[in-house]
């Protein structure tokens, strides 16, 4: 049985993870329109189009998985606003184990995420010092 100290405790971590949600997609979109800018800056220098096209198509790939685990988070608080109304019953395998999933399924998120920004990062360097030596 939950008690309401663990709820409320829940839908803060909750609420913290719709937040890093919404810096995940705001990074996103800064990563998208950089290399936008970054491709036009260098149009004529050899920059490499199949690695652009890779983050280009990332980008898509990460925003479009944050929409679907910012879906399945509302479902989580949906199920955790019926329960503590009492319209929900706590599903049989417990509350305190969807949220586990919750948080890994985040978590996993964040270390694709971290991985991708390296790549990205190392790949701008590479392009950046590029165009540099080509002056």
């Amino acid at each position: 049985m939950l008690t309401k100290q663990l709820l409320e405790e829940m839908k803060a971590e909750q609420n913290l993870w719709l937040n890093r949600i919404l810096f995940y997609k705001s990074e996103l979109e800064d990563f998208k329109k950089h290399l936008s800018e970054v491709i036009a800056e260098n149009r004529h220098r050899s920059i490499e189009m199949p690695l652009v096209e890779h983050f280009q198509n990332q980008f898509i790939v990460q925003k479009e998985r944050l929409d679907i685990i910012r879906h399945d988070f509302k479902q989580y608080e949906n199920l955790m606003e019926g329960i503590e109304k009492g319209t929900l019953k706590e599903p049989k395998h417990g509350l305190k184990k969807i949220h586990e999933m919750e948080r890994e399924k985040l978590e996993q998120y964040e270390h694709v995420f971290h991985e991708l920004r390296h790549e990205y990062n190392l790949f701008l360097d590479k392009n950046i010092r590029k165009v540099y030596q080509a002056l």
